[in-house]
């Protein structure tokens, strides 16, 4: 069997390409791994809040969660997600092969955490060669 690739990968923005996964990945399987939580520095993740990750107007990929924080009565449904994310859960990310952190699950507590002040985060690493394991499979 062989990872389905991601199912909007036509609409990936190039700010993304280096982020997003080229294959579609199930959350639950992701959750349901008995990773270790490590603390990092939000600065670490960051870069994240400049990432187009979210809909809005019924597409993907249109806003960023700064713009999310500079305007949330314009895009008040992400806000509401990000205030209302539970930030006693670590947030789920992938080391990549050159040491980069991509998010995989927590975009919203991130936001959050920067909006609340936050400098260190708790997070739980899926080794980049451990990908197979939340793979959706043909």
């Amino acid at each position: 069997m062989t990872r389905h690739p991601f199912p909007l990968a036509d609409q990936v923005p190039p700010a993304l390409q280096a982020y997003i996964l080229d294959f579609h990945w199930d959350v639950a399987l992701l959750h349901a791994l008995d990773l270790p939580t490590i603390q990092i520095p939000l600065s670490e993740l960051a870069p994240h809040l400049d990432l187009p990750f979210w809909a809005y107007g019924g597409r993907p990929f249109q806003v960023t969660p700064r713009q999310v924080a500079a305007d949330p009565v314009r895009y008040g449904e992400q806000y509401a997600r990000a205030m209302g994310a539970d930030l006693r859960y670590p947030l789920d990310v992938v080391r990549r092969m050159d040491a980069r952190v991509t998010i995989l699950d927590g975009v919203h507590r991130l936001l959050r955490a920067e909006l609340e002040g936050w400098t260190t985060l708790g997070v739980r690493v899926l080794a980049w060669d451990a990908l197979d394991r939340i793979a959706v499979r043909d």
